[in-house]
């Protein structure tokens, strides 16, 4: 009866692993041996009889330090067969463990947008891209996710997840522009980026009108942070045409950094303008002047960028410019459907960009409404917690 029992659960687990072979792309990585066991709760020695005979017939290959792949006389890429928009229904979504406010803003975007159109989303969590977000890539494929979002991850693992885009049992829909999977981008090639450049240009252009002499740039010291880099490129070029000194501040990630900096800035009182990455840096350097006996916008004015709840809940309220939250939904969405029918749907423009002017850029009390009518005509849309003064007031160079 023993026997029989396990002849039962080996049989079972040789379907399930052809099954599994059968369906993935040439050069998936399968699971390891004890990963196996466990999924099938069974010793690896079950699991390895059962993978033999796939050895053997070479629909698998062995490599040894590297793991077990699946080969190309086994290759079965889901998504080819779709052919038809009623086909693809059903949508996976990995969403990062260090997710920050603005990505859990796209990642809302993306439910909405496919809630209108009735996309069901299913979700994992994942802490990189390797093995474990292979794993949940597969899982999603096998309860009929035909392509996977990924709404946002850290720049620093760009190389990684290139590497689990092309191990991936179905296609991949993208926030960023990755060298080599062009189509993977949520934005067409020659469009990405042109966002990030807009908004820091507009950034400076605003605080150039309200009259302050010293634009800074603030963000994260990474140089493979394309973002940032493109955002330092844009203000770069804003600081030459416009004969101001360029000044830009690259921080780590600890108190210190930001102290260190804001000790270095202080001496720009009164006429200090701070441009930064995003909301997070503007409230890390809030906090870290306010150490110094230095506020907002008395002492300095400061925007940050993405309009996260923090940004309204800060002391005080932060100035942000930011794209509409529906925009990166909406392609990352499409562009996962058409990936899925082995074609692409990518945005062949950027978003329209919004200005909320709060207390902490000293707008409200400075911008003329000749000031505003420029920001207005020059594509922006403004947004303001309460109506601005219109009293001009001079701020030193």
């Amino acid at each position: 009866m023993i026997e029989y029992s396990r002849q039962l659960k080996y049989k079972k687990i040789f379907s399930e692993i052809e099954k599994f072979i059968s369906q993935s792309p040439a050069g998936f990585k399968l699971p390891s041996e004890r990963e196996l066991a466990r999924t099938f709760g069974c010793n690896a020695l079950t699991v390895r009889k059962a993978l033999a005979p796939f050895v053997v017939n070479g629909k698998i290959i062995r490599i040894i330090g590297s793991g077990t792949f699946v080969s190309d006389s086994s290759s079965r890429t889901a998504f080819k067969s779709m052919s038809s928009p009623s086909d693809v229904k059903r949508l996976g979504m990995l969403i990062h463990s260090e997710s920050d406010p603005y990505a859990l803003l796209v990642t809302r975007s993306c439910h909405e947008f496919a809630s209108e159109k009735s996309h069901e989303l299913r979700y994992s969590y994942v802490k990189d891209f390797s093995d474990e977000a292979l794993r949940e890539a597969t899982r999603l494929y096998s309860e009929g996710c035909s392509s996977i979002i990924i709404p946002w991850f850290p720049l620093r693992l760009s190389g990684q997840l290139a590497d689990f885009i092309r191990k991936s049992p179905v296609p991949v829909s993208i926030p960023s522009l990755i060298p080599g999977l062009e189509r993977n981008c949520f934005e067409k090639q020659d469009v990405f980026g042109r966002g990030t450049v807009a908004q820091t240009e507009a950034a400076c252009r605003y605080f150039k009108m309200l009259g302050y002499g010293t634009i800074t740039l603030l963000g994260p010291d990474f140089p493979y942070d394309t973002i940032m880099q493109q955002r330092i490129g844009a203000y770069t070029s804003f600081a030459y045409r416009s004969d101001l000194q360029n000044i830009c501040g690259l921080v780590g990630g600890t108190l210190a950094d930001m102290d260190s900096l804001a000790l270095k800035w202080s001496r720009y009182k009164g006429a200090l303008a701070v441009v930064c990455h995003d909301d997070l840096h503007a409230i890390r350097f809030m906090t870290a002047m306010r150490k110094l006996g230095l506020s907002a916008p008395a002492d300095f004015a400061i925007m940050g960028c993405n309009n996260t709840n923090e940004a309204r809940f800060s002391d005080p309220p932060l100035t942000s410019i930011y794209d509409d939250y529906s925009y990166p939904g909406k392609w990352l969405i499409r562009n996962a459907i058409a990936l899925a029918k082995g074609d692409t749907d990518q945005s062949p423009s950027g978003s329209m960009h919004h200005l909320v002017i709060r207390n902490s850029c000293g707008g409200l009390e400075k911008a003329t409404p000749e000031i505003l009518s420029s920001l207005k005509s020059s594509g922006l849309i403004l947004e303001f917690d309460r109506e601005p003064q219109t009293s001009k007031v001079e701020v030193p160079a």
